[in-house]
């Protein structure tokens, strides 16, 4: 993880270096730098058509190519941010676990200080000619004198037993492992416990491969402060069979169990290095999220890049969808002005210059498009093309009807102008009703997920009493 963030960190500053002539601050250099190569060698993500053609579509009268570059810029800063914030995470959290470590090098565990509580880790351990192993041990706090209750020892004792025992039908057929606590939630005592063949019962209770059943003396001692008592039991030990690493790790552990009790008063355990004729190695396996926060950086970095697109083409649409919404109202006054004797011309400027400035702008997008096209026809473009290009730039059927009918009145001249546009306008009027209609309908499937939520709810308030009635 640490070459990964060195490499990520040289990466940026060469990156820094490359970029130093250009304007603004360190991550908008950065990205122009970035954006700027990439038209150069055509890579295709950062000269995206599609891209382009929304962006001039939100933003009426500016230019598609400045409007794009603004855009790649802001895209790859949050990139460049993303990747510079999760690799700096993924690089704390290894060295959070580093610093974490319990093992020291000369093969010490590192006891927790007083108060803290016992603390699990978890070891690798590896010996000549077996496959290493993973063992998770507890390391306990240094030990305190604690007193014991004398009335409450009878009870804690059998609950003990209980405990220990587990699944094992009695303490003379013990097959399965046992499950020696070392105290009991509600009772005061530490226990400690030995096994007279940790061969055949081990330190925690595991079960080692034996061929015929033995019996085993557990010796259970309980304290609390200068309280001490000590109790025998006679098990009868039914193993079962533990085959590679199993077998390691059950004699690893019994190793590391007589190490604990003979450095129980000090603040270090020295771990075994032999088992046997055989060395060990131990490593300590800790837990490193950095390769997941970096795998996760570079998945949110692909998705930021990848998903702002769509973001902003569904503005596009959303656009659209408000300027169909718009064209029942724009053909209407069209017919109003047309029938009072306007001109085309004089009508399509009218019916802009009604919603030009002001907040409406903002939100009626069809009569920005409209005000465009009239600027255009200010500069000296024709009315046919004007016409022709305010339909384009909408990418609507209605816009491009209405405007082919401008276009061929122009041309020829139309004396059923009217005709045809009041047929339009009951048709746009119509498809406006069914877009309300089937709005109406998705909003009621959407209430479907609630109402069936507190219907279940109604459901639970009202069985549950009727079956509580009946004592169920």
């Amino acid at each position: 993880m640490y070459m990964i963030g060195a490499m990520v960190a040289a990466g940026f500053i060469i990156l820094a270096c490359l970029a130093r002539h250009e304007e603004g601050k360190p991550l908008d250099r950065m990205a122009l730098y970035i954006y700027k190569k990439g038209c150069i060698y055509r890579i295709p993500v950062l000269n995206a058509h599609p891209v382009q053609r929304d962006l001039e579509s939100l933003y009426p009268g500016e230019s598609g190519l400045l409007l794009q570059g603004e855009y790649y810029r802001k895209k790859i800063r949050l990139l460049l941010a993303v990747l510079s914030v999760g690799t700096l995470l993924g690089v704390s959290a290894r060295l959070g676990a580093d610093m974490e470590s319990s093992l020291t090098d000369n093969g010490e565990l590192l006891r927790p200080a007083r108060g803290e509580g016992a603390r699990q880790v978890k070891l690798m351990v590896q010996t000549e000619g077996e496959d290493p192993c993973t063992i998770l041990v507890e390391v306990p706090e240094r030990r305190a004198n604690e007193k014991e209750l004398e009335e409450s020892y009878e009870e804690f004792w059998e609950q003990w037993k209980k405990r220990t025992l587990a699944d094992n039908p009695s303490w003379q057929e013990v097959s399965l492992p046992l499950e020696p606590a070392e105290e009991l939630e509600g009772f005061p005592f530490e226990v400690s416990w030995k096994s007279s063949n940790y061969e055949v019962l081990g330190r925690n209770g595991t079960i080692h491969a034996l061929q015929i059943p033995v019996q085993v003396r557990l010796t259970v001692e309980s304290r609390y402060l200068d309280f001490c008592r000590q109790e025998e039991l006679d098990v009868c030990v039914i193993p079962q069979t533990l085959k590679g690493t199993e077998r390691l790790a059950a004699r690893v552990l019994d190793a590391y169990g007589l190490a604990q009790q003979k450095y129980a008063d000090q603040d270090r355990i020295l771990l075994p290095d032999s088992l046997g004729e055989s060395d060990l190695s131990w490593r300590e396996v800790r837990e490193d999220h950095g390769p997941v926060l970096m795998l996760m950086t570079l998945a949110t970095a692909a998705a930021v890049f990848v998903l702002q697109d769509r973001d902003l083409h569904k503005q596009v649409l959303k656009r659209r969808e408000r300027m169909k919404e718009n064209y029942p109202v724009v053909l209407n006054k069209f017919i109003l002005y047309l029938g009072a004797g306007m001109t085309i011309r004089g009508a399509f400027q009218k019916i802009a210059q009604d919603h030009c400035g002001g907040e409406k702008e903002e939100y009626q997008p069809l009569y920005q498009e409209m005000l465009f096209a009239c600027n255009r026809l200010q500069a000296g473009i024709s009315e046919s093309r004007a016409y022709e290009m305010w339909a384009a730039r909408t990418g609507l059927q209605d816009c491009a009807r209405l405007s082919a009918m401008l276009i061929q009145n122009l041309k020829k001249g139309n004396a059923a102008l009217l005709v045809r546009l009041r047929e339009e306008g009951e048709r746009a009027l119509q498809e406006e009703l069914n877009l309300h209609r089937k709005k109406g309908e998705e909003a009621g499937t959407g209430l479907l997920a609630p109402m069936v939520m507190m219907m279940a709810i109604v459901m639970v308030l009202v069985m549950v009493p009727a079956f509580r009635s009946f004592g169920l």
